[in-house]
């Protein structure tokens, strides 16, 4: 195989990078906030926005897709799900829910919000 196939930190997508970009964008834009349905619009557009500005000051060699999902809590169920044909060597995705686990008793803002990143090598 040739070196595009090769698989090193500098061209592999490394989801234990992006994870904490995108949790605190998402804290930061959800800060304080409890569910609105006339703010959800905005708020999904800012944490797209913001995420992809994140990763492309990265610098890193690769083409970016987030995906944000907001629903408030009411006790209905979300099940999502993804399928890529890509580089396994290189290409990855990176998922977060807000709120983090072991903040959820501290903090109920009545809403759950999932984001994901996937990250394709050029």
């Amino acid at each position: 195989m040739g070196e595009e196939w090769q698989n090193s930190e500098d061209t592999a997508f490394q989801p234990e990078e992006v994870e904490p970009l995108l949790n605190d964008v998402v804290a930061k834009v959800l800060a304080n906030e409890v569910y609105d349905e006339s703010k959800v619009a905005t708020w999904v557009d800012r944490i797209c926005d913001q995420s992809m500005q994140k990763l492309t000051q990265m610098n890193k060699p690769f083409k970016y897709v987030v995906t944000c999902i907001l629903m408030q809590k009411n006790g209905a169920g979300v099940h999502t799900g993804q399928s890529c044909f890509w580089d396994v060597a290189n290409d990855n995705c990176a998922r977060i829910a807000y709120p983090l686990a072991s903040k959820k008793q501290a903090y109920d803002p009545r809403m759950y919000c999932v984001v994901t990143c996937f990250g394709v090598s050029m």
